[in-house]
């Protein structure tokens, strides 16, 4: 199911998302290049940065302003093997949620959510583990709200699906549990979304979802991992959370004054507020390099674009043109004045690519994979060859259709000559790719961008180099770059409708072009706040750490990850900084100032944060990867 909308000027005040607007004519849907691991966006699935091991891996400790009160190491994090196993959380009343994620010996494992008793902050206890489906996982966005509706009165919490193993049970979409009574948790709803008008048995990948009720009707917004850029902002009505039903999609497809600032052109609704401000329901979009995008839901079945920010080009921190982009995460303040976003960026470094021979010789757009054996380390810093060679996609599936794996069809290095494999993004992890490539004697790697997350065109340079899917020793180096060089390396004339993946490419084996890669650092994310109204960039910030390439390797991912804004004050927020811990900072007109920080002795690597006042005091709550909950509170002026 699919709505059109009506685009206003991207140059419109905040004020114009308040009019009411209703909607165009209808768009056709478009198809889902259904891909059950194709998308892993942004968030790291490796096999850990030794964040609570040595003195390697991470940042020293630190304290400022932030009092630790109180942590709980959940059942299924315990040990040195399961790093990566907690994911977002969800703080309500008494109780927090955790989002589980795979265990580090396998690239699925139990995925679910834990029950945690926050009544006593400085002793928090685990009461359940709540298991998904198998094969199917949480990401983003777990949230709790109260429903009282016609059909349902009670908490709800919802909570994302995403599939990383194929098997019969595995659900894609939003699942809604009844948490009215904590200690007595009932699933209502379990993998529903997009089954694209029925044409699948199951719902597609959604990465996020966050829930508001609205007069008598409540409704939930998801993040559509499976139709980037076209059609990946779902909207479900769960007046009755038993049954919920996709009344809209929407996406930057229908947005055509939707400015695309950031370095790569990679555009996708990654994570999501809505909030009723001045007697109307915006929703504020965190859509990676088109930033952060407005959208009037007074109709949440007719969703009405407003307007999105722009990058400032250059970049302030560190004055590279175009600006990083990467807009993962975004909360209003208290008073609706202004917006704290976050750009999470994994990668510190910038990648120069160059197609060396041939007709198509120049420089394109491409990133390097931060998981990946670094090009600064390779001989004279370079990733080059003097011949590329098409493998496919490189999965272990048989995509083809051939009755061969993939993988078993790779060319060798021993039979080709060439220095450097190209597999297309889509259907298996990027790692798996990687390896792919490995196994058939490439130490270079390259991948290019899939159909969809192309635009059909619109962003044919896009490009995104995602994250460890599985562990596997990795030996070699790898970029990513747009659909329209991989075409182009190989003298092929760009396309971007076709399926499945890879079969608008010349045969297998094929000899392409030359290439040559280096990078630069650049740092890695940060934290920007906006004008509320204008959405115009007051200030961008990052740990002293961030902007030093002293740590770019070496120390865990030192990029922002999520924000949460102080319940109660107007000029508070909270950071989940991965191995840089949880930062306070300090927001007004005159810009960003870091007033608070923890990072503990034995480092952190904190994923989820959240505020919210229990027993008459705020605290901060935030969800270490590697071991569970933590509490904190702040302690400045």
């Amino acid at each position: 199911m699919r709505r059109g909308l009506l685009a206003l000027p991207a140059a419109a005040i905040l004020a114009l998302a308040m009019s009411g607007i209703g909607n165009a004519d209808p768009v056709p849907p478009t198809p889902s290049a259904k891909s059950a691991q194709q998308q892993q966006f942004s968030d790291p699935e490796k096999a850990g940065d030794h964040q609570h091991g040595g003195t390697d891996g991470h940042i020293p400790g630190t304290q400022k302003n932030v009092q630790l009160v109180g942590k709980l190491d959940v059942s299924g994090a315990v040990g040195t093997d399961r790093p990566g196993h907690i994911a977002d959380l969800a703080v309500s009343g008494n109780f927090a949620y955790l989002a589980a994620r795979r265990l580090n010996t396998d690239p699925c494992g139990t995925g679910g959510f834990y029950t945690v008793d926050i009544s006593d902050p400085k002793h928090p206890k685990e009461l359940s583990f709540t298991a998904f489906p198998a094969g199917s996982y949480p990401g983003e966005g777990m949230q709790v709200i109260k429903l009282k509706t016609a059909t349902f009165k009670g908490d709800v919490l919802v909570t994302n699906n995403e599939i990383c193993a194929d098997t019969p049970e595995a659900v894609g979409g939003m699942s809604i549990y009844n948490v009215t009574n904590p200690k007595h948790i009932v699933p209502l709803a379990i993998g529903k979304g997009d089954f694209n008008d029925g044409t699948q048995t199951v719902a597609n990948n959604e990465h996020s979802v966050f829930a508001w009720q609205a007069g008598a009707r409540a409704f939930a917004m998801m993040s559509d991992d499976d139709e980037q850029s076209i059609g990946d902002v779902d909207i479900m009505e769960i007046t009755d959370p038993a049954n919920p039903v996709l009344i809209a999609e929407t996406s930057i497809a229908d947005w055509p004054n939707a400015e695309v600032g950031g370095n790569g052109q990679t555009v996708f609704n990654h994570d999501f507020q809505i909030k009723k401000i001045r007697g109307h329901w915006l929703g504020l979009l965190s859509y990676w390099d088109a930033g952060w995008v407005i959208l009037n839901l007074d109709d949440p079945a007719n969703p009405v674009y407003v307007t999105d920010s722009r990058y400032p080009d250059p970049e302030k921190l560190l004055g590279f043109t175009p600006p990083e982009g990467n807009g993962h995460q975004a909360e209003w303040t208290n008073d609706n004045r202004f917006i704290v976003g976050t750009d999470e960026d994994f990668s510190p470094s910038r990648t120069s690519f160059q197609i060396t021979s041939g007709a198509n010789a120049g420089t394109y757009a491409a990133g390097e994979f931060d998981w990946t054996v670094p090009i600064s380390g390779l001989p004279s810093k370079t990733f080059e060859g003097g011949k590329t060679v098409w493998g496919g996609t490189g999965c272990e599936e048989d995509v083809d259709g051939n009755g061969t794996s993939d993988r078993a069809e790779v060319p060798t290095k021993a039979s080709t000559g060439a220095d450097v494999v190209v597999f297309t993004r889509g259907t298996c992890f990027f790692s798996v790719k990687v390896e792919s490539g490995q196994l058939a004697g490439y130490d270079k790697v390259i991948v290019i961008q899939s159909h969809v997350a192309s635009g059909a065109g619109r962003f044919a340079d896009a490009f995104l180099c995602g994250s460890q899917g599985h562990p596997f020793t990795v030996t070699a180096s790898a970029v990513c770059v747009g659909h329209r060089a991989g075409h182009l390396l190989f003298g092929d004339p760009p396309e971007y409708t076709s399926a499945p993946e890879g079969s608008d490419m010349p045969a297998l084996g094929t000899i392409g072009a030359g290439v040559k890669a280096s990078t630069t650092f650049d740092g890695w994310g940060t934290v920007h706040l906006l004008d509320a109204g204008s959405l115009k960039e007051i200030d961008n910030y990052a740990i002293k750490e961030g902007t030093d390439p002293t740590f770019a390797t070496g120390f865990g991912d030192l990029t922002v990850h999520e924000v949460a804004t102080d319940p109660e004050r107007t000029d508070l927020a909270y950071l989940s900084y991965y191995a840089g811990g949880l930062r306070v900072i300090k927001v007004g007109p005159r810009g960003i100032q870091e007033v608070g920080r923890y990072v503990d002795a034995g480092g952190n690597n904190f994923w989820g944060v959240e505020a919210a006042e229990l027993n008459g005091k705020t605290y901060i709550f935030g969800s270490d990867r590697d071991s569970g909950l933590w509490i904190f509170r702040y302690t400045g002026s």
